[in-house]
């Protein structure tokens, strides 16, 4: 039976002149536009995977949710991941970062987003941006990234 790698994805924003922005970096390659996401260390939970992965692959720092807003299954090369996405209100961006010499970074509209990433993350962003727009129009009593309701997805 195949083993099952666990990893941690951010879908980072920041509230820009009213609109929701999201941050993507290049891939390690540097082809294609991602979200931060990488694997589970020794003894670490998604939550911090998910935190690290974003300051180190985009220089990031911010507010995490509490709980992932989803997750999604890949296969690649024989093995097996399941990716917790979790959100993160961006509250520092670092000049210099752990892989900034390999990754671009860009904050961009949702919908500029969309077209660069992999169909399997769009629906993330769009509870993502949704959960991000809801909040903003309650009345604030926290400080912290918007919360979903245990969703999950498996494309």
């Amino acid at each position: 039976m195949p083993r099952v790698y666990r990893q941690a994805s951010v879908i980072p924003y920041r509230i820009h002149e009213e609109r929701v922005e999201i941050a993507l970096v290049t891939s390690q390659g540097g082809k294609r536009w991602v979200v931060p996401k990488g694997s589970l260390d020794d003894g670490e939970d998604a939550m911090d995977a998910a935190i690290r992965e974003t300051e180190e692959e985009a220089g990031l720092i911010g507010e995490l949710g509490d709980r992932p807003i989803g997750w999604y299954r890949y296969t690649k090369q024989n093995d097996s991941y399941h990716v917790d996405v979790y959100v993160m209100r961006v509250t520092a961006v670092l000049d210099s970062w752990m892989e900034a010499q390999h990754r671009h970074r860009r904050f961009m509209p949702v919908e500029d987003a969309l077209t660069l990433l992999h169909p399997v993350l769009h629906g993330f962003v769009h509870k993502a941006a949704r959960l991000v727009r809801a909040q903003r129009s309650r009345p604030r009593n926290g400080n912290g990234p918007p919360q979903s309701q245990g969703a999950s997805y498996d494309p």
